[in-house]
């Protein structure tokens, strides 16, 4: 039982046009102004939950009170939209058997084993921003750690480059994030409504079915290895081990839309942040420095660094509680629930802010201010575990968190240890856009220096 907590109830469409301009500003607005628990009315009714007691309740679902999937929820249905049969969307009854097959492919073993790809791809960049150093020219940092990330995550997934079809992976992206950025209005936001945003969505959604498919046919026609680090390899070969039922080729697409859209997007946010954080405060940069040059020297990065970099991941830890990359989870109540002493009806829609919660100030001292060492030990033991929830928790926690955190470890340590990225342009964090993740409004423009200490690195 959680500690009673007042019901905020705001005005009916109480500024929910700002859902359309800045949605974390607006949950944000409604916290400051009316608690940790509001209902908020208009276009769509929903619950603002902001209480780490009550997010854990909702996420671990321990009572089973909530669905992830109700079709009543306008939100996931423009997310189902998109990811259709995919883990991160699909009802009960298809999520349980996929959960099976799919969890062994994100094992601990198969995540180490995407190490090598990563610290490749990692030196590759870093000859890319050499050549971005000398020239000092100033570049947009979102779209260059957009370039980035699909180049991991399409090599990690296909075991191969498809540096050629990064241009047509970004332009069905870019598509799907507008349609999930868009106000789900009635009859208008309907996914049936001819809209230019709905026609184009779907005419990318078959672009890429189109373009998975030839890969899956590719792959069966020349195998690899059963062992290979290949996602496409490992999805052919899984099965359910209470059935022995494989997957079909609609839902390895299905997966790979997932896997890829939501990799890509989160840990390029995340990576576009922690330069961006470590621009704004030197006195962190200099301790992240530091401990790559302590740990590093002048050789290469090796899997083995990465548990020895513990400032470097407490940082990216920060960036994660003020600009997660996930800005929203939601559930649906299957019956009536107490939530902190109000009863909420069945049916009801409720919406979890991650940047809301990870900035409340009743939980974090001085949220604006940033600070890697929320993150030491006892300061973590002493939250509650609902406070920090960057890949969610209980049954329906991202199976891929694991290789996203080892891939932004990696990414910033194998550049930060030779660079350091220039804000060029004047920013506010605080003016955000929020589709799958949270990043500037109208990018960021950096310029990247040689770091002086940094000479050439010995290969392993």
């Amino acid at each position: 039982m959680t500690a009673p907590i007042t019901l905020g109830v705001a005005p009916r469409f109480y500024k929910q046009w700002q859902l359309a301009r800045n949605a974390v500003g607006f949950c944000n607005q409604l916290r400051a102004e009316f608690g940790d628990l509001v209902l908020a009315r208009g276009f769509f009714d929903f619950y603002l939950v902001n209480d780490p007691e009550l997010v854990g309740m909702v996420l671990v679902n321990k009572d089973r009170i909530v669905d992830r999937v109700d079709a009543r929820n306008p939100i996931y249905q423009r997310i189902g939209n998109i990811g259709r049969s995919g883990l991160a969307t699909s009802a009960p009854e298809h999520w349980r058997p996929q959960r099976r097959r799919v969890a062994p492919l994100f094992g601990a073993s198969t995540i180490r084993g995407f190490a090598e790809t990563m610290i490749a791809t990692a030196e590759t960049w870093a000859a890319r921003w050499d050549a971005k150093a000398a020239s000092g020219v100033a570049f947009d940092m979102k779209a260059e750690m957009n370039e980035l990330s699909l180049e991991v995550n399409t090599r990690c997934l296909f075991n191969t480059e498809l540096r050629d079809d990064h241009a047509r992976l970004q332009g069905w992206f870019s598509t799907m994030k507008r349609y999930l950025e868009a106000f789900p209005y009635p009859l208008f936001g309907a996914w049936r409504f001819p809209s230019p945003l709905n026609l184009g969505t779907r005419a990318a959604l078959r672009a890429f079915d189109r373009w998975a498919l030839g890969l899956i046919a590719r792959r069966r026609a020349a195998p690899l290895a059963p062992d290979a680090i290949d996602m496409i390899t490992r999805m052919l070969g899984a099965r359910d081990p209470e059935t022995g039922r494989g997957m079909s080729d609609e839902e390895i697409v299905h997966e790979l839309l997932t896997f890829l859209i939501a990799g890509f997007e989160s840990t390029s946010s995340a990576l576009l942040w922690t330069f961006y954080q470590l621009s704004q405060h030197p006195d962190i940069e200099a301790r992240v420095h530091a401990e790559l040059d302590d740990v590093l020297g002048d050789r290469a990065l090796t899997m083995a660094d990465l548990p020895k970099l513990g400032y470097t991941r407490r940082v990216i830890d920060e960036v994660m509680r003020q600009t997660p990359a996930v800005w929203f989870m939601a559930r649906t109540t299957v019956t009536e629930v107490d939530l902190g002493g109000n009863r909420i009806p069945e049916g009801s829609h409720l919406l979890m802010s991650i940047p809301t919660l990870h900035n409340n100030p009743a939980v974090w001292s001085e949220p604006a201010r940033f600070d890697p060492d929320r993150f030491l030990p006892e300061a973590v033991a002493a939250r509650s575990p609902g406070a920090y929830v960057p890949f969610g928790r209980g049954p329906h926690a991202c199976i891929g968190s694991h290789f996203s955190l080892q891939e932004l470890l990696v990414m910033t340590a194998a550049l930060a240890r030779r660079f350091r990225a220039v804000l060029v342009d004047d920013l506010d964090p605080t003016d955000v856009r929020a589709g799958l993740s949270v990043y500037p409004r109208h990018g960021v423009r950096m310029r990247l220096e040689r770091r002086d200490s940094s000479g050439p690195v010995r290969a392993r």
